[in-house]
């Protein structure tokens, strides 16, 4: 694989991580929003860019295993880092949707205590 198909690749995986972490924070949005509806399907949509890198990486090792030369450059390390910053956002997007919940849950609970005193 020469130097600029590596860079093709890189691209790939750049644009579709940075899409990832995009829909991420947008789901994180949402959820301080209490719109967990949105906030799900974005996060649905972060994954499906997330799987797009993944399916090019796996491509990558499945070719330097069958013993194809693959020439790494500092594009390519970019992009991994990209690979692993959505995955990331994706967690911790998880985590603040689950946060958002239980507090929406609180605030019921409390206004439901409030409004029947």
């Amino acid at each position: 694989m020469d130097n600029e198909q590596m860079y093709e690749i890189a691209f790939q995986i750049i644009v579709h991580a940075g899409e990832s972490r995009t829909l991420s924070a947008s789901a994180v949005d949402k959820a301080e929003e209490y719109d967990f509806e949105s906030a799900n399907k974005l996060l649905e949509k972060a994954n499906e860019e997330f799987l797009e890198c993944h399916k090019i990486q796996t491509n990558l090792l499945t070719s330097e295993a069958n013993g194809e030369k693959i020439q790494l450059n500092i594009i390519f390390i970019h992009a991994q880092d990209h690979l692993t910053m959505a995955s990331i956002s994706m967690e911790n997007a998880k985590r603040f949707i689950k946060t958002y919940k239980k507090l929406k849950e609180l605030e019921d609970k409390y206004e439901k205590c409030n409004s029947s005193l």
